[in-house]
């Protein structure tokens, strides 16, 4: 597949999860649409796909379904001609398009890497917390990785940044004496370590700077970094019993008026949705199996019709 199939066709699934999303937010659980927004991922960032009689392209393809001048819609997504061309024009060099392209991708490349370097320099003059509370809560939360929580004054909410060795970096101003909120932040931190978040923030960049005239990548990028905070608040309040909610909701409002800034490839415990994010808390319910079938019918929908193509039996009619 070429660069625009590939982004055609995740702007189609996009579309397709956004509309899902507005209708089910606080109905299913939201590692439903961390689930859905993986699949997009792959097919921004595989340059391949798998071929579906159930894809919604081998329907489009079927004579039945529709016809053009008598003859069946053969294709969906554009192809892009690679023998048609003259020889001389083939051998001119590389297309005005493909220089924009490419200078797209390296001002997104250089947005990102100087904004992620600049917050490392200033990361590497935090100190270390060691205090009753820390070390008991590092001896009560185990990782195969090394975790540490440090503070600094150059951030005024919590965040998490690092994958092999996850760093959860705490305002300078923190109450360590206030034990009770920090569980629930650390907690929320710890969320995202254990889930390699900062993987799949890094993936979405990548995403994001390789489709970047794409305007519904620009869309995914934000929702489903909103997304991987909802569901980390709801894992949070799944640990401690829907009884915290109230509390949870109050700091998490306290904290998300502080945030300003960028800090890519790290997670932030506030984020701009605050709204979003407060409703879906205080709406958060327990899981049933009927939600789990639910949740599991619409990944597999969406992944068997929108990220697959065209089986050859569909096109060959």
């Amino acid at each position: 597949m070429s660069l625009l199939q590939m982004s055609i066709s995740a702007a189609v699934m996009i579309s397709i999860i956004t509309v899902i999303r507005a209708i089910s937010i606080n109905r299913l659980p939201k590692k439903t649409f961390i689930a859905l927004w993986g699949i997009v991922l792959v097919r921004l960032l595989v340059p391949f796909s798998w071929s579906s009689p159930l894809s919604v392209y081998s329907l489009a393809n079927r004579p039945e379904v529709g016809q053009i001048g008598g003859a069946p819609v053969t294709n969906v997504l554009p192809i892009v001609p690679t023998s048609t061309a003259p020889t001389d024009a083939l051998t001119a060099g590389i297309s005005p398009w493909a220089w924009i392209w490419g200078i797209g991708l390296a001002l997104c490349v250089l947005y990102f890497a100087i904004a992620y370097i600049r917050c490392c320099r200033e990361f590497m003059t935090s100190q270390p917390v060691e205090n009753a509370f820390t070390v008991q809560w590092l001896t009560t939360h185990n990782c195969k990785r090394p975790v540490t929580i440090r503070q600094t004054d150059s951030i005024t909410a919590p965040l998490t940044y690092g994958i092999f060795r996850p760093v959860i970096l705490m305002p300078i101003q923190t109450d360590w004496t206030d034990t009770k909120k920090l569980q629930y932040v650390l907690e929320h931190e710890y969320v995202h370590i254990r889930r390699f978040d900062g993987v799949t923030k890094f993936l979405l960049t990548v995403a994001l700077c390789t489709h970047w005239f794409n305007p519904l990548v620009w869309v995914m990028y934000i929702l489903a970094n909103r997304d991987i905070e909802l569901s980390c608040d709801e894992k949070v309040v799944r640990i401690f019993g829907e009884t915290v909610k109230s509390v949870y909701a109050l700091i998490l409002i306290d904290m998300a008026e502080k945030k300003s800034g960028l800090v890519p490839l790290c997670n932030h415990f506030s984020k701009n949705a605050i709204e979003e994010r407060i409703e879906a808390i205080m709406k958060i319910k327990k899981t049933t199996v009927f939600t789990l079938v639910i949740a599991c019918a619409v990944v597999v929908v969406v992944g068997s019709t929108f990220a697959t193509s065209a089986s050859e039996l569909s096109t060959s009619k």
